[in-house]
């Protein structure tokens, strides 16, 4: 099953977004008519997913000829974003530093180098609030700080800086996720709003969307893996993400899912969202960061999660992109942002093929 999944990630990563020859042949004529379309985006967040998982499965199974080809492929994705100039869009391409991090420990070739570098400057250059937080949506006349940047910047910054001996960016992922705790989250039920406005405090979105939930719980995970136990906030993380993934278990749907919405019981789970939140508990539970009381849950999500895998190792069943607060949409397919983190997933739950030094 895993190795069907790693096969169609290999073909995702190089493929999507999707876009047809009548997609590029109709692009200067939305030009003209003042039609801009998403970028194409080849390192984003869901491609991100995909040359993560890989490296996941790389490190734990290095000697592997499956191995040897994901590192082919894993150069071969990287060396194609840095020839076509190592363009970045947002805040979420940070996600792919991962992977490309992974690879420069493995290869540490200058161009892999000065492309995590051009990563980070982007990151720096970002505007931020007066307490830190990273800002988006400014053009239009917003700043509004989103879930997703903790899961997609933090785990970077934190690696990044563990890497590079860099204690700036590890500085700046601390307080990402300190600022979201404070003004991000809902009192009662302790989960996250899908954001808020950085100028009013106002907490915007709804509460507990699945794949906000599942950005933060990785950026938490991810972030405290690379952060040193000493480290002045790590305790004050660490107990926070454990308070969150108590409530968010009290959430798990009887056949062991999440749902889009973690409160909407009677709507559709999402396979994305489920993956998401079941791998950063796996994660938390290999590094200690959780007790094993934790285990039996998130083994009932990995069983329900495995049915949901199709015979050539997609995973349907995952919600659509959000566009932003309150656009959350009823689509639900196979999509890299489930896929990578179930692969990651059951990576961690597999019996290691060697022992490896990787960070």
């Amino acid at each position: 099953m895993l190795h069907k999944m790693l096969n169609q990630a290999q073909y995702e990563m190089l493929h999507y977004p999707h876009r047809s020859a009548g997609y590029y042949l109709g692009l200067p004529i939305k030009s003209l008519l003042g039609r801009n379309d998403d970028p194409n985006d080849r390192i984003g967040f869901a491609n991100a997913c995909l040359s993560k998982a890989m490296m996941d499965y790389y490190k734990k199974n290095i000697n592997s000829e499956e191995s040897k080809e994901i590192l082919e492929m894993a150069k071969r994705y990287y060396d194609r974003w840095i020839l076509s100039g190592k363009k970045i869009y947002s805040l979420e391409d940070a996600f792919a530093g991962m992977a490309l991090l992974d690879l420069y420990q493995i290869n540490p070739d200058k161009k892999y180098e000065k492309a995590i570098m051009a990563i980070y400057e982007f990151i720096i250059k970002q505007e931020t609030d007066d307490m830190g937080s990273f800002v988006t949506r400014t053009k239009e006349g917003y700043r509004y700080v989103y879930a997703e940047n903790i899961g997609c910047v933090c785990p970077f910054l934190a690696k990044f800086g563990k890497l590079f001996e860099d204690s700036g960016a590890t500085n700046m992922a601390s307080v990402q996720i300190e600022n979201f705790l404070m003004y991000g989250m809902d009192d009662k039920t302790c989960l996250p709003y899908h954001g808020y406005n950085s100028d009013t405090q106002m907490k915007m979105g709804i509460i507990g969307w699945g794949q906000a939930v599942g950005k933060l719980l990785m950026g938490m995970s991810e972030t405290l893996y690379y952060l040193d136990q000493d480290y002045a906030n790590y305790e004050i993380i660490r107990q926070e993400y454990r308070r969150i993934v108590d409530k968010v278990e009290s959430y798990q749907s009887e056949g062991g899912l999440y749902h889009w919405q973690l409160s909407a019981k009677e709507g559709p789970a999402d396979t994305a969202a489920s993956a998401m939140i079941l791998y950063s508990i796996a994660q938390a539970l290999e590094n200690k960061i959780l007790i094993s009381i934790h285990r039996s849950r998130m083994m009932r999500g990995v069983d329900s999660l495995k049915a949901c895998i199709q015979e050539d190792g997609s995973l349907p069943g995952c919600s659509a992109e959000s566009k932003g607060f309150n656009c959350y949409p009823v689509e639900f397919s196979d999509y890299p942002w489930g896929l990578g983190p179930a692969i990651s997933l059951l990576t961690i739950l597999e019996e290691p093929d060697n022992k490896n030094a990787l960070i």
